[in-house]
């Protein structure tokens, strides 16, 4: 039960998928709530079972990679903030559950957290408000809020293409300047001298890393500041298809999907660096590839409950059933196409896949095993180390052609592909061989 005459007040900043200080419009929102009463921010974090829990299909929602790259990006953000006087604390136990155990000694004014893209994020915050908070939900992950579109966002255009040229056309593309780190209200002291145990209560998986990929802002930055050093940059689009290798693609997806970094940041460096060294196809492809992410976020907003139906937003009829058998192979990588087994394999041992190689297995559940697109979305939910729901299901939904793709989907050459983007074999013979 809720005590709101409990003394004194706080605002809770609850984090979810943006895990930093710097260029955070939800942590300035509940910075300036709680200055503008006088009152203490108390940083929180939940990973309540349902974080982990089985979704459809049986799948869990967050693999062992994911996990822990969540876990090293809280604890890098609580790192920041005991630097600013301030912590986080990491709770065990689910959003409702967990304020009410702080509105047992401290009066929660509001809660001020990310406007959800995920369907189970928005059912917490419903439950908040049931539990009679107040709660405040801030534009946070995009480079663009709802506000700055040029157009209402019932009217965004159906694909991408169009979506870019409008964007590009009537927008200010420079998005806006890079917010600072707010000087942070005080904890309470109830916390300070009594603080609770949920961070002991997680079960945490310390995982030896197989990439370079460590969760965090300090990683993160340290990464994109050696790609940018590198000139990587220069040659983006013509390495981006690569299946492995440091600085072919950018790499910075988990960053950007834990919220580690903001896409607004990113797009700023970019502007930076062509400043600086010049500009070209390969800069702006970078640029682009974040509007693709920007147009998903939104055509997620848009598409609701339905992008996760097999007809998809588009309520296209598809074929594709759920047969294990078959799912159970693809996972395995034991497909009998090499190029597909490999990349499956590299997924279960690092919770990362190449872009291109993300296409093509999707494109082989879809097309040549028979089984239903969302198999697929949701297996990679489980086990990607960049899962994003809108990203995730956006493009699944796309290659099933259910998404906003106009051509019905896209059909991959398997054997193509191999020879195109592997003539060496060298990323099927590494992955094949574990």
């Amino acid at each position: 039960m809720k005590k709101c005459d409990i003394q004194p007040e706080a605002v809770v900043w609850l984090v979810r998928d943006s895990i930093r200080l710097a260029d955070n419009p939800s942590l300035l929102a509940a910075v300036q709530e709680a200055q503008q009463h006088g009152i203490s921010l108390i940083p929180l974090a939940c990973l309540g079972p349902s974080r982990w829990a089985g979704r459809q299909f049986g799948l869990a929602r967050a693999g062992k990679v994911w996990r822990r790259f969540r876990i090293e990006a809280l604890l890098d953000l609580k790192s920041e903030l005991e630097l600013q006087a301030s912590t986080l604390w990491i709770s065990s136990e689910e959003v409702v559950d967990t304020i009410n155990t702080i509105s047992e000694t401290i009066s929660v004014r509001c809660v001020v957290t990310d406007l959800p893209l995920a369907t189970e994020e928005s059912l917490e915050n419903a439950a908040l408000v049931n539990a009679s908070y107040r709660v405040i939900e801030v534009e946070t992950d995009e480079l663009f809020n709802k506000a700055q579109l040029p157009f209402p966002l019932d009217e965004l255009p159906p694909t991408f293409s169009k979506f870019r040229r409008v964007i590009e056309k009537k927008s200010a593309i420079n998005p806006p300047t890079p917010l600072g780190i707010p000087k942070l209200p005080l904890v309470p002291e109830q916390l300070r001298s009594n603080p609770p145990k949920w961070l002991a209560q997680l079960e945490i998986e310390r995982l030896p890393s197989q990439t370079h990929l460590i969760g965090g802002r300090e990683a993160g930055l340290r990464y994109w500041h050696g790609y940018l050093e590198s000139g990587a940059l220069s040659h983006y689009k013509e390495t981006r298809n690569a299946f492995e290798g440091l600085y072919q693609s950018s790499y910075l997806s988990p960053w950007l999907a834990h919220g580690c970094l903001s896409a607004r940041e990113i797009w700023a460096d970019i502007l930076d660096y062509e400043r600086k060294h010049g500009g070209n196809e390969s800069t702006y492809w970078l640029r682009f590839e974040l509007l693709w992410r920007e147009f998903f976020h939104w055509y997620s907003r848009v598409s609701d409950w339905t992008l996760f139906r097999k007809s998809g937003p588009e309520a296209r009829d598809v074929a594709g059933d759920q047969s294990d058998k078959r799912f159970q192979r693809w996972v395995a990588g034991a497909t009998g196409c090499d190029i597909v087994d490999a990349a499956m394999r590299e997924l279960q041992i690092t919770g990362w896949m190449s872009n291109r190689a993300r296409q093509l297995v999707a494109s082989q559940l879809i097309y040549e095993m028979n089984l239903d697109w969302r198999l697929g979305a949701a297996y990679f939910e489980s086990q990607l180390v960049d899962y994003d729901v809108a990203s995730n299901w956006g493009n699944w939904a796309y290659i099933a052609g259910v998404g906003p793709d106009p051509r019905g989907g896209r059909v991959f050459n398997l054997d193509e592909q191999a020879r195109r983007y592997d003539p060496q074999g060298v990323y099927r013979q590494r992955w094949l061989s574990v």
